[in-house]
């Protein structure tokens, strides 16, 4: 590899500025009326009787993975599925589920040391390691506590004679308005409730507030409470009863129950400032060497550095390469202002500095924030910090709303806090002032737990079980990264925030009402098991796995300050992360392009039997192919996309390629990753999902078995290839297009082909293209390009007659066959639904993993 470290040195840096007028306004570009009408539960041309049928039949799974959560999460699942208000069937018998207790009690294992923390009558001062009737009143002394006790010095606890230790939490709020940051001293402490106990971390401050009237008539019910007293200088969100108060906007929102298109601006008279020149000089790189073979597109590793990117933290994306590929594929650039449309009845803005203005990029691909600096009377828009919430930009905005004004506070459960004047201003939702036992807290901190050790030191064995994690502030205007070649703008930010650790256990926790994400896992990070919680009400995505790289060679010190590079072969990088049994729903509250797993530079993980639920945009995204390895099998999603479009249950891209020593050739290094394994999963693709696993720009090494596909089909682009699919039901079958089970775009390389067989596809109608083969030529269709093993699969429609597109003709699959091309396939006459979900049910046989303790804490 020397060579490849003497290429590096000699790279040719291309240096320019790009030449953009900041003074042009564009027009915007919404999301067209026929993508709003594909933003519905069920899907168009669909029989509803069929419909009804696979969603009895995801409930009928479900309940089989995870009924052990009991009456009120099966009822979340049913309503969600919509199976007695869309499928007119009876309401859910609850009364067949057990009771749930609202904490569980998990077997505890006996440690040397123990310290108990009680948020409401222990002492700091004369809390005791090992003494039940001594505890602590914070968790921050407690674990400061066994330091001392263990006499934990950073190299005692990595070796395997350091002590175990665990930490009680009794019942209650234990406020970490401080992050709680564990570091290598600190391995091998178990942090668990009180045996049947709700225990909760929480980021919020307790407020008493003294409310006195300020706006009440028959439209208002507003009240002011003087905070200084209380040394609060920002409100990054308020909690009211527990629920999220909402910032004062407009368009009026609830940011957990509006859907797009409600409350968001539509109006078409919205114009955008053309983008700015950027401050800093674009670097760019592209690698001659190591370069893959076997692909098309993608083949080298490209990433531009400033420019453009100075938004990004670091500065350094793919999209600002000079000449990306892909999709819709430009240089990132993204509109330097807006003009407030003046048919819109905005009320008159006294001060909108600090405002926050959320945008729509075109498409839906993503939404981004931006901070105002100021509006003028003829409504011109500036900003200088935001827009980095996504890694794909444009010149213009689409739907949009703005929050944090004043003079918008005019609907219940809004509130405005005016940082000069130290006031806060409630909308209170009733008659008269907010009453005394109404509980109000203030979220101030956005990271409630860290654990930060290195690869050298890690932060080891460190359990988390029990407990509730619960508001955490926003991180939408944070420093944003772009974690690689996909679409992602990510903060490296979570309320549990992971970086150099190993065997970490996050076990029947619940995370709710965090405004950011939920899990971070960064760098480092190996065995960690995140097993049997469930995620609700969470702002952005519930985990996500992001690693480091470097440079090849030692010669590029400008590109290692930034922790980049083709090469992972340093281990920085999440590794063996088994996600199994978790619970996840209602997400992306604030940021749109989320998930509840994402994962980026991390490979050779599990992500197992998990349930997801109710967001804007897809289940599970792989935003690279590092390494390879993952396993993700017996996983069911649905209403995914619901504010979205061009995406699926499943998404992956492989845009930029990495050097490991675990891919196709392990022990020896390779840019192409070791084969994903997706197996018998139920992705259900409705709304706004393009089909159910959609492997997107350059998606490689799949191996795509046995799932329960609803409305999906097999997709290769952009030079992806290598997606071995068989034993699917596609049922319904959508890539795009109702009806194809097949889509193909991509030219083949030698030897790289794809394949598609042993498949049962249904097609909605007739006349519609089963394969929809691009590149084909029709005076050889045998010649169909990368998609090179076809062969023995079922395909079902009315009339029980197929067709196909070779390139832009219509084949019939007689004619197709008689070339020799898709051997052994046969056609049916679609076949009674119940048949279709006896053979789902045959597919997707499970083994539920059971928790350690049935009991569970439930949101």
């Amino acid at each position: 590899f020397q060579l490849w470290a003497d290429l590096v040195a000699s790279l040719v840096l291309c240096l320019c500025i790009a030449t953009l007028s900041s003074a042009q306004l564009l027009d915007s570009s919404f999301m067209s009326d026929q993508e709003l009408h594909q933003l519905r539960s069920r899907p168009d041309g669909v029989d509803p009787a069929f419909d009804c049928a696979a969603r009895s039949f995801v409930f009928e799974y479900v309940n089989k993975l995870q009924g052990w959560r009991g009456a009120t999460a099966m009822q979340q699942v049913h309503d969600s599925l919509e199976l007695t208000t869309l499928c007119n069937q009876s309401a859910l018998d609850q009364s067949s589920y057990a009771p749930v207790p609202d904490a569980p009690s998990l077997p505890r294992v006996e440690t040397k040391f123990t310290v108990y923390v009680d948020s409401s009558s222990g002492s700091d001062e004369d809390g005791a390691v090992n003494a039940i009737t001594s505890p602590f009143l914070t968790v921050h002394a407690a674990v400061l506590a066994l330091r001392e006790a263990r006499n934990a010095q950073v190299e005692a606890c990595i070796k395997p004679s350091c002590e175990d230790a665990t930490v009680v939490l009794n019942g209650g709020k234990h406020r970490v308005t401080n992050t709680l940051v564990l570091d290598a001293r600190d391995s091998h402490i178990a942090f668990v409730n009180a045996p049947g106990e709700v225990s909760v971390f929480t980021g919020a401050k307790a407020i008493k507030p003294t409310w006195s009237a300020y706006k009440v008539d028959s439209k208002n019910n507003i009240y002011v409470a003087d905070l200084s007293h209380e040394g609060i200088r920002k409100v990054l969100g308020l909690r009211v009863g527990g629920r999220r108060g909402n910032p004062a906007s407009y368009p009026n929102r609830d940011p957990e129950t509006t859907l797009f298109p409600d409350g968001w601006v539509s109006n078409k008279d919205t114009k955008w400032k053309a983008p700015a020149t950027p401050k800093t000089t674009p670097v760019y790189y592209q690698l001659p060497e190591p370069v893959l073979k076997d692909k098309t597109l993608f083949q080298n590793y490209a990433i531009g550095v400033n420019g453009t990117c100075e938004i990004f933290t670091p500065p350094v994306s793919y999209w600002c390469y000079d000449h990306p590929s892909g999709g819709g594929a430009f240089t990132f650039r993204q509109p330097s202002g807006m003009q407030l449309p003046k048919s819109e009845p905005l009320h008159k803005w006294s001060n909108p500095k600090g405002a926050h203005l959320a945008v729509w990029r075109p498409n839906h691909w993503a939404s981004w924030f931006f901070e105002v600096d100021s509006v003028d009377d003829e409504g011109h828009v500036t900003w200088s910090k935001g827009g980095f919430q996504g890694a794909r930009g444009a010149d213009t905005g689409a739907e949009w709303y703005i929050a944090n004004v004043f003079e918008e506070l005019d609907a219940p459960q809004e509130f405005f806090f005016n940082e000069t004047e130290q006031k806060l201003y409630f909308f209170y939702n009733g008659t008269g002032a907010p009453p005394a036992d109404l509980m109000f807290e203030v979220v101030i901190n956005n990271t409630l737990v860290s654990l930060q050790g290195t690869q050298a030191q890690p932060v080891v064995g460190n359990k988390f079980q029990g407990l509730t994690f619960r508001d955490a502030a926003i991180t939408y205007l944070e420093p944003h990264g772009v974690p690689s070649g996909g679409d992602w703008g990510l903060a490296r930010m979570g309320a549990v925030f992971l970086e150099g650790t190993e065997q970490t256990l996050i076990e029947q926790c619940l995370f709710t009402r965090l405004d950011g994400n939920a899990i971070m896992i960064s760098g480092y990070n190996r065995d960690v098991n995140i097993t049997h919680n469930e995620f609700v009400w969470i702002g952005d995505s519930a985990m996500a796995a992001w690693g480091y790289t470097a440079p090849l060679g030692q010669s590029d010190a400008f590109l290692a300050q930034y922790r980049a590079g083709v090469d992972g072969r340093n281990g920085e990088q999440p590794r063996r992360i088994n996600v199994i049994q978790n619970f996840i729903h209602e997400l992306g509250h604030f940021e749109k392009q989320v998930s509840p797993w994402f994962q980026a530079k991390s490979g050779q993980n599990l992500i197992q039997q998990n349930v997801y639920f109710n967001m804007p945009r897809a289940g599970v995204n792989f935003n690279d192919g590092f390494a390879g390895g993952t396993v993700f099998k017996e996983n069911a999603g649905w209403n995914t996309c619901r504010e979205s479009s061009d995406h699926a249950v499943f998404n992956s891209w492989d845009r930029q390629p990495f050097l490991t020593n675990v891919g196709q050739t392990p022990g020896t290094a390779n840019l192409n990753p070791a084969y994903n394994l997706l197996e018998r999963n139920l992705q259900f693709g409705n709304y706004g999902a393009s089909m159910a696993i959609d492997n997107d720009d350059g998606s490689s090494f799949y191996y795509i078995l046995e799932n329960f596909e609803v409305y999906g089909g097999h997709k290769s682009n952009f030079g992806g290839h290598n997606k071995i699919r068989h034993g699917a039901i596609n049922a319904f079958s959508k890539v795009y297009d109702e009806g194809a089970c097949v889509r193909v775009e991509s030219p083949s390389v030698a030897g790289y082909l794809d394949a598609y067989y042993n498949n049962t596809c249904i097609q909605s109608a007739d006349g519609l293209a089963a394969y929809e083969l691009r590149v084909c030529d029709p005076s050889n269709p045998s010649n169909i390009t990368n998609m090179g093993v076809l062969h023995d699969n079922r395909i079902y429609n009315p009339s029980g007659n197929m067709t196909l597109l070779c390139g832009k003709e219509t084949l019939t699959e007689a004619e197709f066959q008689a070339t020799g091309s898709d051997k052994g396939t046969t056609v049916h006459k679609t076949p009674e639904y119940s048949v279709i979900i006896q053979w789902a049910r045959n597919l997707l046989t499970v083994d539920p993993i059971p928790p350690p303790s049935t009991t569970m804490a439930q949101e």
